[in-house]
């Protein structure tokens, strides 16, 4: 039993407390973030260049992705599916839409860092584990672009969810939403058709294809409807992205060993997808998807480091379910990986490829924790003595 003062809570009054407390403490926590890092976000940044631009054309009758005439950085390469959902913010100035963007990724963290500790929910809980996604330092890096992985990520969760509840129709829709970004949902819509094959064979498999292709399509309307010619000019902007040192290994390995590279990279793939599969054969639907999810930046060849704000959902999983010995350990990995991430943004040169170790260093943290006999249902029980 917990007492608070001198009354003792029984279990439903004990959810209920944190329940609530949770939420209580996560908005006093987005208060913080959103009056101290209010200018975090800057114009002209990937905010502009791939998402208020383009709607701010498309609400205007003009091609989305043609954008040259607002002397963009660089050409617009998100996929139409997050500028059909979020064209209204082409009404707003650049300044207002900014503003408004970084509330929305706010309050989205906060629903993430909620709704991945589903049962495992506690007051302690969520006040850790928000602190540790708020300031991971790529967490501002993708507030200070604009950028839009935390949705992406957001989008997961709530196709998971509903997934959970045998859903279809939402789980396709965040599935068709999360695809704005493919490089992160790859492995996520692999685990998830592998499962819907599993349950009812090539016929549900077909179904939740045709549904999330569907869904793509509504999401695109009002690109058909303003502008109907806008995929020639789409084509063109995301060939004509210039190419840089993403922090991948299918960049890192050819710099280093050369052709080999490719190889390793390869093998790498096949490593991760084996193990996509193992894990959603044998582990809970939920810590499946979070794996799937946190893996991709492994196998991805396009990434930035601020994408690898996909790893929290997984980081507040194995956090929640972790006993106060493992706890202790990951805050010290990732206060380790913090020092090291900060390190490489005070260097005077600092390009983006030096955060490739970042998704390594905490799935292998993860993967330390996670008692894999047992299906990820519990942490290791050697580091509980």
């Amino acid at each position: 039993m917990f007492k608070l003062g001198n009354q003792k809570l029984n279990r439903a009054q004990l959810t209920a407390f944190h329940k609530y407390s949770s939420i209580f403490a996560l908005g006093l926590i987005a208060s913080f973030i959103a009056y101290f890092f209010w200018k975090l976000m800057m114009p002209r940044m990937d905010f502009y260049n791939e998402l208020w631009g383009p709607a701010y054309l498309l609400v205007r009758g003009r091609s989305p992705y043609d954008t040259s005439s607002l002397n963009p950085v660089l050409p617009a390469a998100w996929l139409p599916m997050a500028i059909g959902l979020f064209f209204p913010l082409g009404w707003l100035s650049e300044n207002a839409a900014l503003q408004v963007w970084f509330i929305f990724n706010i309050i989205e963290l906060c629903v993430i860092v909620y709704m991945a500790q589903e049962n495992d929910r506690s007051l302690y809980n969520t006040v850790l584990t928000a602190l540790l996604c708020f300031f991971f330092p790529l967490t501002l890096n993708h507030f200070n672009l604009g950028q839009i992985s935390i949705t992406i990520t957001l989008c997961i969760i709530f196709a998971g969810y509903f997934l959970g509840n045998e859903q279809q129709w939402p789980v396709a829709f965040f599935i068709a939403l999360a695809c704005s970004k493919p490089h992160l949902a790859s492995l996520v819509v692999l685990g998830i058709s592998c499962r819907y094959y599993a349950h009812g064979g090539i016929k549900a498999l077909v179904s939740f294809l045709g549904t999330v292709i569907f869904f793509v399509l509504v999401l695109c309307a009002p690109l058909f409807i303003a502008y109907p010619n806008w995929i020639p000019d789409a084509i063109k902007s995301m060939t004509h992205n210039p190419f840089w040192y993403y922090p991948s290994l299918f960049v890192l390995f050819p710099r280093y060993i050369g052709a080999w590279g490719y190889l390793a990279w390869g093998l790498v793939v096949l490593l991760v997808v084996a193990l996509g599969f193992n894990l959603w054969t044998k582990f809970p639907q939920r810590d499946a998807m979070y794996w799937s999810l946190a893996l991709a930046p492994l196998v991805s060849p396009y990434i930035g480091s601020w994408d690898f704000v996909v790893l929290f959902p997984l980081l507040i999983l194995t956090f929640v379910k972790a006993g106060w010995n493992q706890k202790i350990f990951l805050i010290i990995i990732y206060g380790i990986a913090w020092y090291g991430m900060t390190l490489v943004q005070m260097e005077e040169v600092s390009h983006n490829h030096f955060f490739w170790w970042v998704p390594i260093w905490f799935i292998g943290a993860l993967a330390l924790v996670t008692d894999w006999k047992t299906g990820g249902e519990h942490v290791t029980q050697g580091m509980n003595s």
